[in-house]
């Protein structure tokens, strides 16, 4: 039967996958701030409501889900660079905590009993730690990752407080087409289509995990619409954990090109990041190297998008 869904953040990498695997056997309403021109977010958001407009906006959350009688929100909008978060952490807080907790007030208000919440979090709430899992501790250090744990924390209290059906999803790095951000492996596949060779810094050897964005939408989708899950908080991971030399060796295997080695590290990140689960058994249908050929192919179709240099 088909759903009446909010997806928040569709204009992103994550929330546009999500739309565009759904909106065709649902009825999808998408709340949007700005939309990049691209030829991927025209296809993906096309035939789905868009509504423009703030997470901060109560009044806004509340016309929109109970104007489309809404009964399953994701909830995957946030700012999520950690670079702007240290220039403006209360753009970030507002963002995360208060965006979120408008969400759930705006359910809460329509009467939560027929609605469920899925909100999208992060592996960097644990801090630098290897295997958390469901029930580790969260960690506070740099704003964007503090910000996750008081979005975090508000969704739980909601959830007790209110006894709402809400359950929150954290992700290792989520990989795929996605030429909106700068991150490893797109600027890795952009750089070989283009010619480049790709720069392997050779003092980082920071591990992260990842996951393929059909993967992470598939997790998504279950911990929503099953019923058989009775835990609040899952986790997903992979096993793939890399440091950004294996990640490149990989994709430049793909390519046929050598790669250039350079003295010194990759941009700050929380190092040593890797989830595991205690509270399902989920795992990826996609294996690394396949995924990394799909994410290649994406950019090769979608290549009028970002060669333009705009969206990089």
């Amino acid at each position: 039967m088909a759903e009446n869904i909010l997806i928040t953040g569709a204009g992103g990498f994550i929330g546009s996958h999500l739309v565009n695997h759904l909106k065709d056997k649902n009825r999808v309403v998408c709340l949007v701030r700005d939309i990049l021109p691209s030829l991927w977010l025209d296809e993906a958001l096309d035939g789905v409501t868009l509504v423009h407009g703030d997470l901060r906006d109560l009044k806004l959350l509340t016309r929109v889900i109970g104007h489309y009688d809404v009964t399953q929100v994701y909830h995957l909008a946030a700012s999520a660079q950690v670079k702007q978060a240290h220039k403006n952490p209360v753009e970030v807080f507002e963002s995360n905590v208060m965006g979120t907790v408008n969400i759930l007030e705006a359910c809460r208000i329509l009467g939560s009993s027929d609605k469920k919440i899925v909100i999208l979090n992060t592996d960097k709430v644990y801090g630098e730690k290897l295997n958390a899992t469901e029930i580790s501790r969260y960690e506070s250090s740099e704003p964007y990752a503090t910000s996750k744990c008081c979005q975090g924390f508000a969704a739980q209290t909601f959830q007790k407080t209110y006894d709402m059906n809400v359950k929150m999803v954290h992700s290792v790095n989520v990989f795929g087409y996605d030429p909106f951000n700068s991150r490893l492996i797109p600027n890795v596949v952009k750089d070989c289509i283009m010619g480049k060779k790709p720069v392997i810094f050779t003092n980082d050897n920071s591990i992260r995990e990842y996951v393929y964005i059909d993967d992470a939408i598939n997790a998504l989708v279950t911990v929503m619409n099953s019923t058989a899950l009775k835990n609040n908080i899952f986790h997903i991971h992979t096993g793939w954990a890399y440091n950004q030399k294996d990640v490149i060796l990989a994709i430049a295997k793909i390519f046929g090109v050598e790669c250039e080695y350079r003295e010194g590290n990759m941009p700050f990140q929380i190092q040593e990041e890797t989830l595991s689960s205690i509270n399902w058994d989920w795992g990826p249908v996609w294996d690394f190297e396949d995924a990394l050929r799909g994410t290649i192919g994406l950019f090769n179709e979608y290549r009028e998008d970002w060669d333009k240099g705009f969206l990089i």
